[in-house]
């Protein structure tokens, strides 16, 4: 009876180093799956890794969301000022605002792979380039683009099964809206980017793929432009449906009682709603949260209220 003891104190050893050793087998064999391996960011560069990064900046929100959300707590190093979501991510190191970060910060931190966003930091691509440091660009103006900056994520961090697992989820999620949406009317939306002046979303922004997935019209897609002022005029026109708002500036109170709103549909028909402006202008995995909201709002009937 005593000897079991002493026979599994012998053998644990045993397991524990074939156990290591199978570990360390695989690593070492998706290390040499991964050496000299190209990639394509949205922006069409090229990015060769020879081992996946272990010190991750993220110079955008929407991207520090989407690189938590694939699991990369640990690789993560440093965030923008503005980076507050997930929690965790309030105790990353600062690496200044998401129009001017602080490149002496970041180079500093010697990351493996900086990720910054495209548009309003392209200036900043080729200082840190020229610095030896690893750059990847994402951008996203639909929800199908979003998934596959997710998806690219995972592949370059090696986090490819969790990112898969997001995808996944976000797609199941908004088919469960579209494929309710056939031969349904489309009611007019107008959402308020900012107030003074009066500003909307048009054509090629986020906003305005929301609204259409979520089964709306946006009356401010006659512009090109993502964002733009929108005239009085154009919006009395238009008399929208719904009239949606950001809940960090105004609740839907302080639109029923502005100066000629009175006479908008929306507003006698008390269909102005506010919605967290990080749910539908951050491109990351919570603009499905912003989807499923917008389709309740619009679609009652359907999604409910």
């Amino acid at each position: 009876m005593k000897k079991k003891p002493i026979a599994l104190l012998l053998i644990l050893p045993l397991v524990l180093t074939l156990a290591l050793g199978l570990a360390t087998g695989c690593s070492t064999q998706n290390e040499q799956a991964l050496k000299g391996k190209t990639f394509t960011d949205t922006m069409g560069r090229q990015i060769t890794l020879d081992a996946y990064p272990q010190k991750i900046i993220s110079l955008a929100p929407a991207i520090t969301e989407i690189l938590f959300a694939i699991g990369l707590d640990q690789e993560i190093i440093g965030v923008t000022d503005y980076c507050d979501y997930p929690e965790q991510a309030l105790t990353k190191e600062k690496m200044g605002g998401f129009k001017n970060p602080n490149l002496e910060t970041i180079v500093a931190a010697e990351p493996d792979m900086v990720f910054i966003a495209a548009g309003v930091q392209e200036d900043v691509i080729k200082k840190l380039e020229d610095l030896k440091v690893t750059v990847v660009v994402l951008d996203a103006d639909t929800i199908d683009q979003v998934i596959s900056n997710i998806e690219l994520a995972g592949s370059l961090t090696g986090k490819e099964a969790e990112a898969k697992k997001v995808a996944a989820d976000m797609r199941t999620r908004m088919t469960n809206i579209t494929s309710k949406l056939k031969d349904v009317a489309k009611p007019t939306v107008f959402v308020e980017i900012w107030d003074d002046p009066l500003m909307s979303a048009g054509s090629t922004s986020f906003v305005n793929n929301l609204i259409e997935v979520a089964g709306g019209l946006n009356i401010a897609a006659g512009n090109t432009e993502k964002f733009y002022n929108y005239s009085m005029e154009s919006l009395l026109q238009a008399d929208p449906d719904y009239y949606i708002i950001n809940t960090h500036a105004h609740t839907p109170a302080d639109i029923q009682n502005r100066t000629g709103y009175e006479v908008l549909s929306a507003v006698k028909n008390n269909k102005v709603y506010a919605v967290d402006d990080n749910l539908i202008s951050r491109s990351g995995p919570r603009v499905i949260d912003g989807l499923e909201q917008i389709a309740k709002i619009i679609h009652p009937e359907i999604f409910g209220n």
